[in-house]
């Protein structure tokens, strides 16, 4: 590449850190909250907006209302982008711009297609940074950096043996023992423990500053290695679309995309325009809006790890009266013992302890202590008017 077009390149890439974007596709795997989930058709849910890509799930096993709630503004514009793409794009598109992250005609896609079907502040918004679908999505960002980087080094590290591991094993139970017989002991020694145990190495994990504290306290790299050995041995890497991109450079396979980026799934989330409804805010103040029982399900990823108490206290209450009887929360957490609902809103608020040890055990990034299912208990509690979805 010439010296100006190095220069350029760089510029862009500098200045595309202010894009405010800090996550660009979402690390929490999507088979687990699906089978956490067990959405029934039209299901009405509420999850975390992120990188967009959970709202769009949702769609995709057929949810037929779905609110997507972030603090974040640049986060939310990534959800709309993703949702209005989702509602007039092609596969082989929709592929290049969110799971490889580049596309060469992104902006000529954008001006045509996807500019007329965003509303003013997201169409401001991309108006200045769609580049980035050209430059390189997932790379563009601090986040995206130090994954390209713990990549690189991972696969120095591993060599032929961890691409043996990425692309020939044709089984759990083979992946497992080259990984044991090879690999675990180059990965998990005191230097990479030692590393985990820095502050700046633990940001790769959690962005909140007291979520990192209390990860560091509990020494988080014990349990990591213990869960990220279980995921080598229960589900084949090559098919993982979260570690993928990092052990192996590129993403896995479309098939293997999460849910809503499957080709399969094109026509399933063809409506997301129509059923998401983006929602700036606390996610506790957005629950506390909507109408009793107006919710069938949750997907909170690890929320609960960073609200203080009284925010946790609001958060279980307001779960146990959005929530239908029998209704479904599904929440990871990087803690041990993870945030549990107590005072009135544990009896309201049932943990499935079988179905919740089988989700930790088979959720494929590893990044978590546990997934933990709730179910609302059937007894509703007090009601109180407030706006519905």
């Amino acid at each position: 590449m010439p010296i100006r077009r190095r220069r350029r390149h760089l510029r862009l890439r500098l200045r595309a850190l202010r894009s405010g974007i800090a996550y660009t596709r979402v690390f929490e795997d999507d088979e687990t909250d699906r089978r956490g989930l067990a959405l029934t058709s039209g299901a009405r849910v509420l999850v975390i907006a992120s990188a967009g890509d959970r709202a769009l799930d949702a769609v995709a096993w057929g949810a037929g209302q779905v609110v997507a709630v972030d603090r974040s503004p640049a986060q939310l514009r990534l959800a709309a982008l993703k949702v209005a793409a989702a509602g007039v794009l092609e596969s082989d598109d929709l592929i290049a711009l969110f799971s490889r992250g580049r596309h060469p005609q992104a902006r000529r896609l954008y001006a045509a297609r996807l500019r007329p079907r965003l509303e003013g502040p997201d169409r401001e918004y991309w108006d200045g940074w769609i580049g980035l679908l050209e430059l390189g999505l997932h790379g563009h960002h601090p986040l995206g950096w130090a994954t390209a980087i713990g990549g690189a080094c991972l696969r120095l590290v591993g060599g032929r043996t961890l691409r043996a591991l990425t692309w020939d094993s044709l089984d759990p139970t083979a992946q497992a023992r080259l990984y044991e017989s090879r690999l675990r002991r180059r990965y998990w020694n005191p230097l990479t423990r030692w590393m985990l145990g820095r502050r700046a190495i633990v940001r790769w994990f959690a962005a909140d500053p007291s979520e990192r504290r209390l990860m560091l306290g509990q020494r988080f790299h014990e349990w990591l290695e213990e869960r990220i050995s279980g995921v080598v041995a229960t589900s084949l890497v090559r098919e993982n679309p979260y570690w993928m991109p990092v052990l192996a450079g590129r993403p896995a396979a479309p098939d293997h995309e999460t849910a809503w980026l499957r080709p399969d799934a094109i026509d399933a989330v063809r409506p997301a325009p129509s059923r998401i409804r983006l929602a700036e805010g606390s996610v506790v103040d957005v629950l506390e809006t909507l109408s009793p029982g107006s919710l069938d399900a949750v997907a909170l990823s690890n929320v609960p790890d960073w609200l203080t108490p009284t925010e946790l206290a609001r958060l279980w209450e307001a779960l146990a009266r959005a929530l239908v009887p029998g209704g479904r929360v599904v929440l990871r957490s990087t803690l041990r013992p993870s945030p549990a609902p107590a005072g009135s809103a544990a009896t309201a608020l049932v943990v499935d302890e079988i179905a919740s040890r089988e989700l930790t055990l088979h959720e494929r990034t590893g990044i978590f202590a546990s997934v933990t299912l709730l179910v609302r208990a059937p007894n509703p509690g007090p009601t109180a008017s407030a706006t519905a979805i």
